[in-house]
């Protein structure tokens, strides 16, 4: 308990602050435009989610890869795994950019965004887009420390790139009235200052292994491995991302009050829900070095230590939301009409953030392990035969249906995904199966 809440801490912070990205262009945006540029960045950080969650999850098999050669002590490996996750992501960077560039104005058309928020949807879609290398810099290079142990320098990266988006978002937003293009270049600008500082630390610091811009060059079994891990976490990254999407896509259908709660509402969740997806994160990062290691039972410790820390915080949030929804909505948004909706929409959500709490710890737990893929099966499974059927069959079947009705998707999703956990580590993470998980060859 203490190694994880040690090491989760500045994990959890820094991933408050990045959420804090959210809520601080949902309330400038909210303060200074109107519902349709509310709408608009909401739906511009979907698409954009979609397409750069894609090739960080490879990425992300990179850093468990990483972990494991770093608790195996394997420092040769180690310096492969660290120059090809770079050359990875470069590439992905391009490759974003230009999906983003060619298709996003159909991707908006596809979503059924409100026809007065597309023009705020590309314009925040645009300038993330052009700013892709500093994104997928940004995330990487953290992803990187934390596979080594280090979470609090990536925090304090985070940290100066929250101080500088909240004065650019009040500058761009408030004072130039630049709406969604404004929020957008105000975050691009700030991650863009972090992943600069955290290169010059690295630089400064070095690794703990020697590493060389050789090393950067692809290796057939290290890529081999990266992509082994990597591709089933880009696709329940992906996949999840998507079926949201298309929720979003429903939501969309029933007018521009309704889509911009869900922009409302996001923000609030994700506050709640970067705990446990914090949490998830560090037990991947300490059960990938625990393999390494040989010492799996420590890992399933983590685990169950990490699914109590995260009910610790959801079940305070469920109840604040039972009794004080309005309350909580008019912190970001004071539209009479937003407020209804979000109210509305906050409900399934609240219960969605007690599921999750299981569903993130096991999934962080068998990603660490190398079971990448199961985790992909169960999240998408449960997108496309739960989420989606279910938020489309609520709308049509309930007469006067609303964005309550749609939201139930989500947490009976929620719930598949814990009971297919459950079921999976009963049968293949106790005793002398814990024993035989091995380590990902290269």
């Amino acid at each position: 308990m203490k190694t994880l809440v040690r090491f989760a801490l500045p994990f959890l912070l820094s991933g408050l602050l990045q959420m804090a990205y959210s809520a601080v262009d949902v309330y400038f945006i909210g303060k200074y435009a109107s519902a349709a540029s509310v709408s608009g960045v909401y739906q511009g950080v979907m698409i954009n989610a979609v397409v750069t969650g894609l090739f960080l999850g490879i990425s992300s098999g990179g850093t468990i890869l990483l972990g494991q050669c770093v608790g195996a002590k394997n420092d040769r490996e180690a310096a492969l795994a660290t120059g090809n996750i770079i050359t990875i992501s470069l590439i992905a960077a391009v490759i974003t950019a230009a999906v983003l560039l060619l298709g996003g104005r159909g991707i908006i058309s596809l979503m059924r965004v409100p026809a007065e928020a597309t023009g705020e949807a590309w314009n925040y879609l645009f300038v993330c887009t052009c700013g892709a290398f500093f994104i997928m810099g940004y995330n990487v290079v953290g992803a990187i420390l934390r596979s080594l142990g280090d979470s609090r320098a990536p925090f304090f990266f985070i940290l100066i790139a929250s101080v500088i988006n909240v004065v650019l978002d009040y500058l761009f937003v408030g004072v130039m009235g630049l709406k969604a293009k404004g929020a957008a270049a105000a975050t691009v600008t700030a991650q863009g200052v972090s992943f600069l500082l955290s290169v010059f630390y690295i630089w400064r610091k070095g690794l703990p292994f020697k590493f060389s811009v050789r090393d950067m060059r692809p290796q057939k079994s290290t890529v081999l491995g990266i992509l082994k891990l990597g591709i089933p976490i880009s696709l329940q990254s992906t996949l999840n991302n998507f079926s949201f999407m298309i929720v979003g896509t429903i939501i969309n259908t029933m007018g521009v009050y309704v889509s911009a709660a869900t922009s409302v509402v996001g923000t609030i969740t994700g506050i709640c829900m970067m705990i446990p997806m914090s949490i998830s994160s560090s037990i991947s990062a300490i059960t990938a070095q625990n393999i390494g290691a040989q010492k799996p039972e420590r890992a399933v410790r983590t685990l169950k230590y990490g699914i109590l820390l995260c009910l610790l915080f959801a079940v305070p949030f469920v109840i604040a939301v039972t009794f004080w929804p309005e309350s909580i909505v008019r912190i970001l948004n004071r539209d009479a009409n937003v407020v209804t909706e979000s109210v509305r929409y906050l409900y399934p959500y609240s219960w969605d953030c007690l599921f999750v709490c299981f569903v993130f710890c096991f999934n962080g737990f068998f990603n660490g392990c190398g079971k990448t893929l199961f985790a992909m099966l169960q999240e998408g499974l449960s997108a496309f035969l739960v989420r989606i059927p279910a938020s489309y069959l609520f709308k049509v079947l309930i007469a006067d249906a609303t964005i309550f009705h749609v939201g139930i998707g989500t947490p009976l999703a929620s719930l598949a995904s814990a009971v297919a956990c459950i079921i999976y580590f009963r049968a293949g993470f106790t005793n002398e199966k814990l024993k035989r998980i091995d380590l990902v060859s290269l």
